[in-house]
């Protein structure tokens, strides 16, 4: 039996990275000739989503500052540089601790601190063999997301350290190729989900607001409040709609993060002002997001930044939700525009528009990418296609 130690710090939110984590573990235990650990933050939601399945749990506790640290869109102050140094030394100490334990002959890394602090610790086994590391990577290396000096150490650590990297799309991949890193050791495995917990849910319990008929078309965007996702975006969208038309609301789900906080109040203020909170409405974040992507007659992704993948466009399509996607990412390699969704691009409000109006007043289209996009799930992002890559690669290096 091998043994296999998969690493995820986050203790705050159960975000989609790990609720991929999740549900590639849950897959993953199926297979007997695995032993599964899990290293997780002590109490966190990805620790309570991990309670139920045929996966061992080991504490894994990291100082507060790697948890509350970004760096995705943001420089790095020197003195929180330092400070990220000196915490990632107690987070190898704590994966000594867990290896000591759990003797893994492969280590799954799921974050870019994780990434970090498992190369850190491989360093640190000076009169030992390294663990095989496979780097699990669902960002993309590019100047919008991370600075230069982010970038480059990651390339660095990447060549010292990692055996295999897994990105989420060919375009995440193309992005660390681009960096110098081997195309033998960069692989793409789009994330994928398990599809019958969307098929067999029933829409006559789907969520609404609260005083919305049950025949009045409903377009959300779902996921984290951050600028970059789009929100203020889709509310002038929302806004360009309701001036038009007497029948539409919009919703948007999700909550921000500590830092993002004030950009969530200002999106509130924003909608307020205009005086339009009886069709534009704030869900808060959904740990079971089936109910309420269920009652949309239509998806709208409007991130103004290439996404690696869109793990909210694939569950929409599972669901049988009509998408309006970003034509940039990752994305293109989901939806095929008038096949199986419509594409517009990022930040072009008309477009969106044209495009929205598309999705909401003819039918037939509808129907028609709904039954294309159910097909493309089923044959290219069901989670069992996910865990035979993930199997092959951790066979290869165990």
């Amino acid at each position: 039996m091998k043994r296999i130690l998969f690493v995820d710090h986050a203790s705050r939110i159960l975000g989609g990275a790990e609720i991929n984590l999740v549900e590639l573990l849950a897959e993953l235990a199926r297979e007997p000739r695995w032993a599964l650990t899990c290293a997780s933050s002590p109490g966190s939601p990805l620790a309570g989503a991990l309670r139920p399945l045929e996966v061992s749990v080991a504490d894994y506790s990291t100082p507060e500052v790697i948890n509350t640290l970004r760096v995705v869109g943001r420089r790095l102050p020197l003195r929180q540089a330092w400070q990220a140094r000196r915490a990632m030394r107690t987070a190898v100490s704590a994966l000594e601790e867990i290896v000591g334990v759990t003797d893994p002959n492969v280590i799954v890394s799921c974050t870019n601190k994780d990434h970090y602090a498992v190369s850190l610790f491989n360093e640190q086994r000076r009169f030992a063999k390294p663990i095989p590391s496979v780097w699990w990577f669902n960002d993309i290396l590019s100047a919008r997301f991370f600075s230069l000096p982010f970038r480059l150490a990651f390339v660095w650590r990447a060549l010292r350290s990692s055996r295999k990297i897994i990105a989420v799309s060919e375009y995440a991949r193309r992005s660390l190729l681009w960096y110098g890193l081997p195309a033998s050791r960069v692989v793409t495995i789009h994330n994928g989900l398990p599809m019958a917990d969307y098929q067999v849910f029933d829409r006559q319990h789907a969520w609404r607001p609260p005083n919305v008929a049950a025949d009045e078309p409903l377009v959300g965007l779902i996921g984290r409040f951050t600028p970059w996702k789009g929100q203020e975006f889709f509310i002038k969208l929302a806004s360009r709609w309701v001036c038009e038309n007497p029948r539409g609301h919009f919703l948007l789900v999700g909550q921000a993060f500590n830092e993002d906080a004030a950009f969530e109040a200002s999106l509130r203020a924003a909608v307020s002002q205009a005086g339009l909170q009886a069709r534009i409405h704030f869900v808060p974040f959904q740990k079971n997001i089936i109910p309420v992507l269920s009652s949309l007659s239509a998806l709208v992704h409007a991130s103004l930044r290439p996404e690696p993948f869109g793990r909210v466009i694939v569950e929409a399509m599972a669901a049988g939700v009509p998408v309006l996607a970003a034509r940039a990412g990752g994305v293109p390699e989901i939806v095929t525009h008038g096949v199986n969704g419509l594409l517009a691009r990022p930040g072009h409000l008309a477009e969106y528009h044209a495009q929205l109006r598309r999705l909401l007043t003819d039918q037939p289209l509808a129907h028609r990418l709904r039954q294309a996009a159910w097909e493309t799930v089923r044959e290219r992002f069901e989670i069992g296609r996910v865990r035979r890559q993930f199997d092959a690669i951790i066979e290869e290096l165990a």
